[in-house]
């Protein structure tokens, strides 16, 4: 099976990574593979200049890899966010489930989470989005779910062929 990839949106603060994390549990329960990629909107420097892996990275190594216990980090050098796709390209044969949050691109679905207590609309017009994940219904143009619909939104997802 071919990864199934969402983008996940809405306002800052509306429950994003609340609503990966909660699914990521749910599809590892049933033994699916998910990655999950987390897009900031600014420059980030995952070690300071003064490591090695930033001179790693800064001398033109291709990858870096960080690893330390129970966990691997591999950083690599991107010129713009087009990139960011390109290298997940080559992933999409090793997951089930490929979540994005703050990263969109044309073609990928994606599923707004809102939150009215915070907001007073969705970031994204209806038309853009494949569902809306939300604290009360929203509207019919597109599926609604509640956000602790976790197994609604998680069949929604596993069914999807658009």
């Amino acid at each position: 099976m071919m990864a199934k990839i969402f983008s996940v949106t809405g306002w800052s603060g509306s429950g994003k990574t609340t609503l990966i994390a909660r699914l990521i549990k749910h599809f590892k329960s049933i033994n699916q593979r998910v990655i999950a990629v987390k897009g900031a909107p600014h420059k980030y420097y995952l070690e300071p200049e003064s490591t090695d892996t930033f001179k790693f990275l800064e001398a033109g190594s291709d990858m870096v890899f960080l690893a330390a216990k129970n966990e691997l980090l591999s950083m690599k050098r991107i010129d713009d966010t087009n990139d960011v796709f390109a290298v997940l390209e080559s992933y999409k044969d090793n997951c089930d489930f490929l979540f994005l949050e703050g990263l969109r691109k044309n073609g990928i679905p994606m599923i707004e989470v809102f939150d009215s207590t915070k907001n007073n609309t969705p970031k994204f017009p209806f038309h853009q989005l494949t569902a809306i994940v939300s604290d009360k219904p929203i509207t019919e143009e597109i599926p609604n779910f509640n956000i602790d619909n976790i197994i609604g939104i998680s069949k929604f997802m596993e069914d999807y062929n658009g």
